[in-house]
């Protein structure tokens, strides 16, 4: 799973609805996120994975707000990797990078592989672009409105889930778990049995743990 990490209105909703073609509420107000939104993307060559927009995060985040948002940083925590988005038109981009990060130490969520996105370069100027991508290397520039970077960001994001790719060989039932297998994961060898079918597979770690159990 990946999961939109953020301060507060920095286009995670906007993302998510870009990347997966639904229509999440945007709104730009505190904390308009309040519960998790899962959604289900298809990247290029048919492969998917689930991106989850979580709640916004703020400078000093309350212990309190940590304490009653549990939930929705629990599975920040458990995701395989996290886009870390900025609002690129801010005029304190470093300081919420180090509020988020901040957050997700304190979740237990800074070991976890991030992208960091800057968004919103559809209003942004070239000094705005300019400064981030050459402040923080790796970055990557999108915007939800016109589709700029969509693209090179789906392929970083695979590229990365790809590298915490486990091997495995299972044999599942004929039917619904074959088909899903081949839309989640590289499938390297496949062969029909009398009592299912093998599989050879390459897969994150949220899916190789849902299909341990079909493990020879």
């Amino acid at each position: 799973m990946v999961s939109l990490v953020g301060y507060t209105n920095s286009g995670k909703s906007s993302l998510l609805n870009a990347l997966t073609g639904s229509s999440v509420p945007v709104e730009d107000q505190l904390f308009a996120t309040l519960d998790p939104a899962t959604r289900r993307c298809t990247l290029p060559g048919g492969r998917e994975l689930l991106i989850t927009d979580t709640v916004g995060f703020i400078q000093r985040l309350p212990h309190q707000l940590v304490e009653a948002f549990r939930s929705t940083l629990e599975l920040v925590a458990e995701s395989d990797l996290l886009i870390h988005l900025v609002d690129v038109t801010g005029v304190e981009v470093d300081t919420q990078i180090d509020a988020v990060r901040a957050v997700l130490e304190e979740i237990g969520a800074a070991q976890i592989p991030e992208v960091l996105v800057g968004t919103k370069v559809d209003v942004a100027t070239s000094e705005h672009r300019e400064r981030f991508l050459s402040g923080h290397d790796g970055s990557l520039v999108v915007s939800s409105v016109d589709g700029e970077g969509i693209g090179e960001l789906t392929d970083r994001v695979w590229e990365l889930l790809s590298r915490q790719f486990s091997e495995l060989e299972v044999i599942v039932p004929f039917g619904a778990e074959v088909e899903r297998l081949h839309r989640v994961a590289d499938v390297l060898e496949e062969e029909y049995r009398f009592d299912g079918v093998r599989l050879r597979v390459r897969l994150s770690r949220g899916e190789a743990d849902r299909v341990r159990r079909y493990a020879v």
